[in-house]
């Protein structure tokens, strides 16, 4: 048998070369692709993490921004933490007084000037907006001079510090709380950051947007009562012990509390079940001096946990107490 020469074929001749220019710009596109997404994800976490930081240094220094807006609006020093603050600002709510007029004060900017220069920012520059009048909490004021004034420098200096461009950051939402307390008490900001791309063929770009919001720290318009109705004060119930601490399944529990004078409480106790059906518990005669004990046989299926306790009196007085029940060969918290 005679050997013969198997020769490749004329149109063979490059096959390699031409399926290499076909693959290798699909697998550079994929490439810049996969670099692109990675990007945009980083950004994104940079535009998020600066609009929280925003959002949590401006709501943690409303507070004396506050306390220095009423006082040059003539209120009170004292009174400007908290008392009567719906009062003192009118049906509005308006920080600056009744009349709702937002006109600069006199003596406001040098009054500005001082505070600001002692305060971190956004401290200094919001005091200085809002004694100028421009504190607007009802409306998004993104395009409003004190976004920019106030927000700009903070933005840069924390766009410094990641790997964002300060020139295409902008503020598209931006809501100031209510300083009177008696509205919204929240700090609301939106940043936008256009991405470009950077794809071949193409000069085409990526918006991304990160929302903030957080509780301002301002006070309430009313003050809390230091005496509730229907807890401890005239009138109301006051556990004063509930003895052992945890209390234990089989054991005898004992729980004291104070109430108006020859008057009747009613104990009440929930565990998991529902509610104890456990004797000595539901009514029982204060003395003279308002005090009242009450002893009770801890049931040993008790199931350990934390469980609820009410004393009520015939006048709508109420106390409640959360306690433990813990097996005898647990620790003690």
């Amino acid at each position: 048998m005679s050997d013969r020469r198997i020769e490749p074929a004329r149109d063979a001749k490059g096959g390699v070369t031409v399926e290499a220019a076909l693959v290798m710009p699909v697998f550079l596109m994929v490439f810049i692709l996969l670099i692109a997404v990675i990007r945009l994800a980083m950004t994104q976490m940079a535009l998020q993490d600066a609009a929280a930081q925003i959002a949590r240094l401006t709501a943690a220094h409303i507070h004396p921004v506050q306390l220095a807006v009423r006082s040059a609006a003539g209120h009170p020093a004292a009174e400007a933490d908290g008392a009567g603050a719906g009062d003192r600002t009118g049906q509005s709510g308006n920080p600056f007084g009744p009349s709702g007029d937002r006109s600069p004060q006199p003596g406001f900017p040098e009054l500005a000037a001082e505070l600001a220069g002692h305060l971190p920012e956004p401290a200094g520059p919001l005091l200085e907006a809002a004694l100028r009048g421009d504190w607007e909490e009802a409306a998004d004021i993104a395009s409003a001079p004190i976004g920019e004034a106030v927000f700009g420098p903070l933005i840069r200096e924390l766009a410094a510090e990641s790997a964002l461009d300060p020139g295409r950051i902008r503020i598209t939402r931006l809501r100031l709380p209510d300083l009177s307390g008696g509205g919204e008490a929240y700090f609301r900001i939106r940043l936008t950051y256009d991405v470009p791309l950077g794809l071949p063929f193409t000069r085409s770009h990526v918006t991304l947007s990160a929302d903030a919001e957080e509780r301002a720290w301002i006070a309430d318009p009313v003050p809390a009562r230091i005496h509730p109705e229907g807890e401890d004060g005239p009138g109301g119930i006051v556990i004063l012990s509930i003895e052992p601490s945890p209390l234990r399944p089989g054991r005898k529990a004992r729980l004291t509390a104070l109430g108006a004078p020859n008057a009747k409480l009613n104990l009440t106790v929930w565990y998991k079940s529902g509610k104890s059906q456990a004797k000595h518990l539901g009514e029982k005669m204060t003395d003279e001096h308002g005090l009242v004990t009450w002893e009770w046989h801890v049931s040993g299926n008790t199931t350990p946990g934390t469980w609820e306790l009410e004393v009520t009196s015939e006048d709508g007085a109420r106390a409640h107490r959360y306690f433990v029940v813990r097996k005898a060969g647990g620790e003690e918290s």
